[in-house]
């Protein structure tokens, strides 16, 4: 008897794109991969994001074990991120990543130009 599967199952990517996806968790994991940095630093680094969405965010790496909080017992306190070595292990994908963009968003561009051109004529927009 077979058991049936879930999408999950019939195609890892799926998860690892929930694992990473968001707008976002790419950039938190690239600074972390980087160096260590405390919130504050974070936050600076990255493109403008909200201290809800960036606390969403960061816990979501952390609960997938991508990223690891210390929190050091001062006044007040003071809580630094890491990448965990699975995050790193992330980094080769990250900069294939940016690699094929840089290599490629252009032609993306253009096809998205030409779609919006050929609705255009048809009087579709």
């Amino acid at each position: 008897m077979t058991t049936a599967r879930n999408r999950t199952e019939a195609c890892p990517i799926e998860e690892f794109m929930d694992m990473i996806g968001g707008r976002w968790k790419v950039f938190i994991l690239w600074e972390l991969i980087q160096n260590p940095r405390r919130s504050s630093e974070l936050r600076k680094s990255i493109p403008p994001i909200t201290q809800k969405v960036f606390t969403e965010q960061i816990r979501d790496l952390e609960d997938n074990g991508l990223v690891k909080r210390t929190i050091y017992p001062t006044v007040p306190p003071r809580v630094e991120y890491e990448a965990t070595p699975l995050g790193r292990s992330l980094r080769e994908i990250l900069k294939s990543m940016c690699h094929w963009s840089s290599e490629n968003m252009e032609k993306v561009r253009e096809c998205r130009r030409r779609t919006q051109v050929e609705l255009a004529n048809r009087g579709t927009l």
